[in-house]
């Protein structure tokens, strides 16, 4: 945590698109289309600063300079949105930067670039100041003043990053269903939650337990990092004829028309739309909301499975500091994440065992060496009552085997000696 004053320069940004979600509803080419950007600057749920709006342009440059107090802050959070004539203002990308990264830099380090996500990159610079404690400032306190009522009411837009999703609360403008839960949406304001990537639509009480990653934000540097229970199985869409009315099990709205409406899952029947195709998960077969509900009986959080990956870039710019910074982000946690849910349930165990645990050297997830009947209590009783049952081995099987590889062995079973089958 970092307690003092932030003085962040934001100079320019390259490289900014349109998210998918926005351009679903747009008409003609959405990528030409050019973005009103601006910058919001926050500290942990905490509104800093913005930025003033740069029209028509993907590679902004502002220069602008903001300064802010701050105590006990873990994270710098920098967020793009358009200006939208119409409120609200649509969302571009975003990044999160702890501050244990930006002290552990140099100071001549300030100077950087950090790349957003879903896509493009910020030129920034980051200047620290700590403040000492030392001779026991009094904690400021919080007093109600009277503002102006111009602002009174207003929200600001919260962005809720879960396995690479970008939730944000939305206003549904038609019936719509939970991707996660298949329940409907109710509520009359700013019903569910929305990837501003992906656009799929889940329940407030479901944007936490979503297990697969956002396909947004998938590339070439993400792709291999595995999260303990990667789920890679594509689906088999056709085009499909719907005789009643069927809602999108990605976004949740109607499919319209009269005929070829969506797309049909042959294997397990998902029904999307065709501008939703590109952006479903791989995850054909599986039950997410039963998933999400066995990693929760485990004590796993399913949005904490996605390794954190270092977004700052050396350097004041150039195609160098780019590519350096995919190569820190490819190799940053590619080894250790598969490894994090075993080491999760490893210290699960141990913290369950209480005193027996301290008195054992190790547990490992492969030592299971039951002493009583207290220590399978966690398997099914059908199971642990169940009679063996040995799969006998056919004689040709056993005729098959060269038994000259077993000479010297301490031990033979006589039964199953090939010349017994050869005598009768």
């Amino acid at each position: 945590m970092f307690t003092g004053t932030v003085r962040v320069k934001i100079c320019e940004a390259q490289g900014l698109r349109p998210t998918d979600c926005s351009k679903r509803h747009t008409f003609g080419k959405a990528d030409e289309q050019l973005l009103d950007p601006y910058v919001t600057i926050d500290v942990d749920d905490t509104h800093v600063a913005q930025s003033t709006t740069k029209p028509k342009t993907f590679d902004p440059v502002w220069n602008e300079y903001f300064e802010h107090q701050v105590e006990n802050a873990k994270t710098l959070t920098l967020t793009v949105f358009h200006d939208a004539a119409i409120p609200p203002d649509v969302f571009v990308a975003n990044v999160c930067i702890p501050f244990e990264d930006l002290l552990s830099r140099e100071k001549d380090e300030a100077d950087f670039w950090v790349n957003l996500e879903p896509k493009g990159r910020l030129h920034i610079r980051i200047d620290l100041k700590l403040t000492s404690n030392e001779y026991g400032a009094k904690p400021r306190e919080f007093k109600e003043r009277q503002g102006f009522n111009r602002r009174r009411g207003a929200m600001r837009r919260r962005v809720h990053q879960v396995n690479d999703h970008k939730f944000m609360a939305t206003f549904l403008r038609q019936p719509t269903f939970c991707s996660h839960c298949r329940d409907f949406i109710w509520g009359l304001g700013k019903q569910g939650y929305q990837c501003q990537v992906c656009a799929c639509v889940v329940h407030k009480r479901c944007h936490r337990l979503v297990v697969t990653k956002c396909p947004g934000m998938q590339d070439e540097t993400t792709q291999h990092q595995s999260t303990g229970f990667n789920v890679n199985i594509p689906h088999r869409f056709v085009v499909h004829n719907y005789k009643r009315f069927t809602f999108c099990d990605h976004c949740g709205s109607l499919l319209y028309g009269l005929i070829r409406q969506g797309l049909q899952c042959e294997v397990c029947s998902l029904n999307i739309h065709k501008r939703c195709q590109k952006n479903v998960a791989n995850n054909c077969g599986i039950n997410t909301k039963q998933m999400a509900e066995i990693l929760t009986a485990i004590g796993v959080s399913p949005d904490k499975q996605t390794p954190r990956r270092s977004k700052l870039l050396s350097g004041s710019g150039g195609n160098g500091g780019q590519q350096e910074g995919s190569a820190e982000n490819s190799n940053a946690g590619g080894d250790s994440s598969g490894d994090d849910l075993s080491k999760m349930l490893e210290e699960k165990m141990q913290n369950n065992g209480g005193e027996d645990a301290s008195s054992k050297n190790t547990i490992g997830l492969g030592d299971f060496h039951f002493k009583g009947r207290k220590d399978v209590t966690n398997f099914d009783a059908e199971f642990t009552r169940e009679e063996p049952v040995l799969t006998p081995v056919s004689n040709e099987v056993l005729q098959s085997i060269n038994q000259d590889e077993f000479r010297g062995f301490s031990i033979i079973n006589r039964d199953y000696n090939p010349s017994r089958f050869i005598a009768d």
